[in-house]
């Protein structure tokens, strides 16, 4: 029985060991994701598409609004408001940010980066993928 135990004892530390090694071949690089959006134009186009049609839902919502006296149709009116403008940003960003996810992949793959965290997470050290995934982003 101690000799299990023993032998248990000493794989396990061997596969602690294995671990941390393994974490050891991690390479961690980070993006500052507010300057990559800032940058990639296909986001300026959504979110300028978005306001425009929030403008136009919005001046069409408060004539509805305005002309309506039931507080409970006011709130129906804000709520189908709200959650039709959600629906068109999901509509519209979710093609951006796939685009932006496969191409952070890509540069990370391309540099040997096996984990990509944004910039704000890290304190210390890690590899600055951020001017790659901005020209990769503009070669699309």
């Amino acid at each position: 029985m101690k000799k299990i135990a023993v032998l248990l004892l000493a794989v396990l530390a061997l596969i602690a060991l294995g671990s941390v090694a393994y974490a050891d071949d991690d390479t961690v690089g980070y993006i500052d994701d507010v300057r990559v959006l800032s940058q990639f134009s296909k986001f300026q186009q959504a979110q300028k598409q978005l306001e425009e049609l929030d403008k136009r839902k919005s001046s069409a919502a408060k004539a509805e609004f305005d002309k309506e006296t039931d507080e409970i149709k006011k709130k129906n009116i804000v709520e189908k408001l709200q959650m039709e403008m959600r629906e068109e940003e999901a509509k519209l960003m979710t093609p951006v940010f796939k685009e932006l996810n496969d191409t952070v992949a890509k540069v990370a793959k391309q540099k040997g980066v096996t984990l990509v965290m944004n910039k704000v997470l890290v304190y210390f050290g890690g590899v600055d993928l951020t001017m790659d995934v901005i020209n990769a982003l503009k070669t699309n």
